[in-house]
């Protein structure tokens, strides 16, 4: 018991935050060349068929218009690429997805914008998510549409080519492969061409907030680090018994 408490406080201790921001740190809107909090570049909008906004504490993306090149995108470059036992963090709030033609979600890419890892909610499938990785799309199994709820979901670089993906609000995760650098973050809303449904308004929104990347040393070096602490404590615990 003693030996567990040891390794779980010392594992507490020195998990680190090297980036970190939320929509406190705005006022009533971002928009490119913003960057708030610390660990992150500048933001990047690009909303042709929207806007974007700060609202209720949160970020918002809307999007009113369908088809290629309409969609509404913020970009936002990490301070250094994502390294292997990282987690990057972010919640979403997901409004109404009109159709199987509307989705909105966030994407991974490597410096030049080719996306490595892909998560998102399309409409007409409530009970899971969708993903895209290395190995190609997926379901995200358990990954509830959470209406107008923000969730948050967590990404760790478990290899140079492996990831685990985690919604924290239903621990439901999954295991993939990766082909690249992670080095930033594009969050999206987006109608499809041909959706018939397509009307806008803040019960559409993307919402999203707390952009965070930390960082858990290895397992085995909790363990050593553990054991190490236990036994210089045996040995002064020795020494004051001999005396």
């Amino acid at each position: 018991m003693a030996l567990g408490l040891a390794a779980t406080n010392f594992a507490s201790a020195q998990v680190t935050t090297s980036a970190l921001d939320s929509a406190a740190n705005y006022g009533g809107d971002f928009d490119t060349g913003m960057n708030g909090g610390y660990g992150f570049g500048a933001w990047t909008l690009n909303t042709p068929g929207g806007g974007h906004y700060v609202g209720g504490g949160v970020f918002g993306l809307w999007n009113n218009a369908y088809g290629a090149g309409t969609g509404s995108f913020a970009n936002r470059p990490f301070g250094s690429s994502l390294s292997v036992g990282q987690t990057f963090s972010i919640s979403l709030e997901i409004g109404n997805l009109n159709s199987s033609l509307e989705e909105a979600g966030f994407n991974l890419e490597d410096a030049s914008g080719d996306v490595l890892f892909s998560y998102w909610q399309q409409g007409g499938n409530s009970a899971n998510g969708d993903y895209a990785d290395a190995g190609g799309s997926g379901t995200a199994t358990g990954f509830a549409y959470d209406f107008t709820q923000l969730d948050t979901f967590a990404f760790t670089l478990d290899s140079a080519n492996s990831y685990t993906f985690t919604d924290l609000a239903t621990s439901a995760s999954f295991n993939g492969t990766l082909s690249g650098t992670i080095s930033q973050l594009q969050v999206f809303r987006d109608n499809l061409a041909g959706d018939p449904a397509t009307g806008g308004g803040g019960g559409t929104d993307l919402r999203f907030n707390n952009l965070e990347i930390t960082t858990v040393p290895e397992p085995s070096f909790f363990a050593l680090a553990g054991f190490g602490g236990l036994g210089m404590l045996f040995a002064v615990r020795r020494r004051l018994a001999q005396k």
